[in-house]
């Protein structure tokens, strides 16, 4: 089976500390070695492993999760005869004075630093350049994604290289002088690299023309390993530069690109070639990252790099980086049309940034996303990738929940269920209110395969069945590598207003303002840091002065009537959502209605209007019979408390997963919040 460089380096690790757990961290600083790379670059890689050995996380035979650590290599390794005692050393435990983390490390480093040498040493020079040339980075690509010098092997020695003169194929002065500064640019990038000597012609015209004539172009090619060189052509305000890399001892075309750009700004015409250059040069010259490229599905470097771009800002989780990601994975499809995970990334950036915009905005990137849709059936119409651009299109549309869950069900009982799928569909369930069900899906789908669902979003929805103490404590964590999550702030926020932190909360909420475009997420945040504080009282009508006139805000203004305890009108507000507004109805209300009054929970006329929306009894039931139905395959039966409910033909109101204990816990913080409010309401009476 074909397994990923980086996936089988993982594999190497594992089997070298069978025994031990070996933590993302290690892996990412030992393999990675690249400060744009996250834990879900790990969580990929062991799922594609688990794939090709036909393993599972929930039931696993060779490589076991261990939680909040790391993961172990469970199955019997048996080593050649001359490997068994460096084997057996490996294996001991770790030395009371150094941490585990740093043996690893340490062990992992020796043993990759002797493979580096002995690979080094059997390969040509231009291999050995392809190392060094690796950290052509300099300055030019985007804060973030810069690689660490250590991200490859070092190269034997200084390699020299050759930038020619390019070409002008007009003739102008000003083209020529572009062509000149062009390569200026390029000489001024490379010349950063520590292993690189730039050996090429003088920058001065006058000085390059006498060299020229004393040593002629032989001097400069006989004198570098490699050579670079490109030509130059402008017309109607259109600029085409093609630079090629060639060796200098037999001319060997090893690289070569074209770019065409418009020339409105001479200058920032100059410095996006550059930038493209040096990216595709970098992508091009690293091996491994060569390799990775086709297993990503496209030979374009050019294109990998901006896919590699988008990836990077998808990851960011705010609406402005998720724009970014959209961006970039377009400008990739753009270099090469049949890349199928860029139109994939395209259309999860669009997805992520539907959940926090407006109307008019969402139906926007629906149409790109049915767009995609279009495009991907055109390259392949049996492609994977389908089946998840799908299942984006209908959670965009809100009105297709039913559609969503058959198509679930559909792939969870088929003889090779999608990872993601267990995810979707605890996702879902956590909005019935079957937390418990949901956390058992959530354990089935934590490790999922490239571009079935980020392990950000797993993680997300396993925090949305915990606590309120212990969602603070997992979001902060979280947000230590996403600090600009517009969801996550949001939720830290809430949380602490709710276990009396509104200081800290205010600092959390005001962090969401800047990130949040459209306000919608600030607004609900808001209200509720409003209701918890007390400033919101139905009998006042004081809450209706926090109500945004808006349709984009109907969901939010429904809530904050149903805290308040009017009926009436919160269910005026949610009667007139749109279609694309109830994603929000199913993915929300089960956390919003731990602070609706009883009487609003189970008063017929709430209930009556969830049926109407499609998120009431018919709903759950249906989720109910669901689980019932892929029980042999899933292994999860339907939790008591459900069965019960089911058994009943009643409704769940309040989730089923949290004990008597944790319910009581939650409980008194709503209620030590309510009499702070009313201390307070008496104070400014008084």
């Amino acid at each position: 089976m074909k397994i990923t460089p980086r996936s089988m380096d993982v594999l190497r690790m594992l089997i070298d500390h069978v025994g031990q757990v070996v933590s993302p961290s290690d892996m990412l600083e030992i393999i990675w070695r690249s400060p744009i790379a996250g834990d879900h670059a790990v969580h990929k890689a062991i799922a594609e492993l688990r794939s090709a050995l036909n393993d599972r996380a929930g039931q696993p035979r060779y490589i076991k999760t261990i939680p909040k650590r790391g993961y172990t290599l469970i199955a019997t390794v048996n080593f050649p005869a001359q490997q068994q005692s460096a084997a057996a050393e490996m294996a001991k435990e770790p030395t009371s004075g150094q941490p585990e983390s740093n043996l690893v490390r340490d062990r992992s480093e020796q043993q990759s630093s002797s493979d580096r040498s002995n690979w080094l040493s059997n390969q040509p020079v231009w291999t050995r350049m392809a190392a060094a040339l690796v950290l052509i980075i300099a300055v030019l690509t985007v804060p973030g994604m810069l690689r660490s010098p250590d991200s490859t092997p070092e190269a034997d020695g200084v390699i020299r290289l050759t930038v020619l003169p390019f070409a002008s194929r007009d003739f102008s002065d000003a083209n020529q002088i572009l062509a000149e500064g062009i390569r200026e640019a390029l000489i001024h990038g490379l010349a950063k690299l520590t292993h690189l000597q730039i050996i090429s012609p003088p920058r001065s015209p006058e000085l390059m023309n006498a060299a020229l004539q004393t040593n002629g172009t032989t001097h400069y090619i006989q004198s570098a390993d490699h050579i670079l060189q490109g030509s130059v052509m402008s017309s109607e305000g259109r600029l085409r530069v093609i630079v090629q890399l060639v060796r200098a001892d037999n001319g060997l075309r090893e690289y070569s690109d074209q770019f065409d750009l418009p020339m409105d700004d001479i200058f920032a015409v100059q410095d996006e070639i550059v930038e493209n250059v040096v990216s595709a040069l970098r992508i091009y010259l690293n091996e491994a990252e060569r390799s990775q490229m086709r297993d990503w599905g496209t030979t374009n470097p050019l294109a990998y790099e901006r896919f590699l771009r988008g990836e990077f800002y998808n990851n960011q989780f705010n609406p402005a980086d998720w724009q970014l990601a959209i961006e970039h994975h377009q400008a990739a499809v753009e270099l090469d049309p049949d890349f199928l995970n860029a139109y994939h990334g395209m259309a999860t950036a669009a997805n992520n940034l539907a959940v926090y915009s407006g109307t008019e905005r969402i139906n926007e990137l629906l149409q790109l996303v049915l767009d995609v849709h279009r495009e991907v059936s055109r390259i392949d119409p049996d492609s994977p990738v389908l089946d998840s651009i799908h299942a984006i299109k209908l959670r965009m549309r809100g009105s297709s929940y039913v559609q969503q869950e058959m198509q679930l069900r559909e792939q969870i009982l088929s003889e090779n269920p999608p990872r993601f799928a267990m995810a979707h569909y605890a996702l879902l369930l956590i909005g019935a209110r079957m937390y418990e069900e949901a956390n058992q899906f959530l354990n089935l789908a934590s490790e999922v395969g490239p571009y079935e669902i980020s392990p950000d979003e797993v993680w997300s929805y396993r925090n949305n069945v915990l606590t309120p103490s212990e969602s603070v404590i997992a979001r902060k964590n979280q947000l230590q590598q996403r600090p600009y999550h517009v969801a996550y702030l949001g939720s830290v926020a809430v949380n602490l207003a709710l276990l009396g932190d509104f200081r800290q909360a205010q600092i959390y909420l005001n962090q969401q303002r800047e990130v949040d475009q459209e306000g919608i997420l600030t607004h609900y945040t808001e209200s509720v840091m409003a209701f918890l504080s007390g400033d919101i009282r139905a009998d006042d009508g004081s809450y209706l002065d926090l109500m945004k006139k808006h349709p984009d805000f109907s969901y939010n203004n429904g809530v904050l009537a149903f805290m308040a305890g009017d009926l009436e009108t919160g269910i005026a507000y949610w009667q007139n959502l749109q279609p694309v507004q109830l994603r929000r109805l199913f993915n929300v209300t089960h956390a919003a209605e731990k602070l609706f009054p009883e009487q609003v929970l189970h008063a017929p006329e709430y209930q009556e209007l969830l049926e109407s929306l499609g998120a009431g009894i018919s709903w759950q039931r249906r989720l109910m019979e669901g689980v019932m139905a892929m029980e042999t395959v899933t292994g999860v039966p339907l939790s008591r408390k459900s069965r019960d409910i089911y058994e009943k033909q009643q409704f769940m109101t309040r989730n089923n997963l949290w004990s008597e204990h944790q319910w009581a816990e939650y409980e008194r913080y709503r209620a030590l919040r309510q009499s702070q409010s009313s201390a307070l309401n008496a104070v400014r009476i008084h």
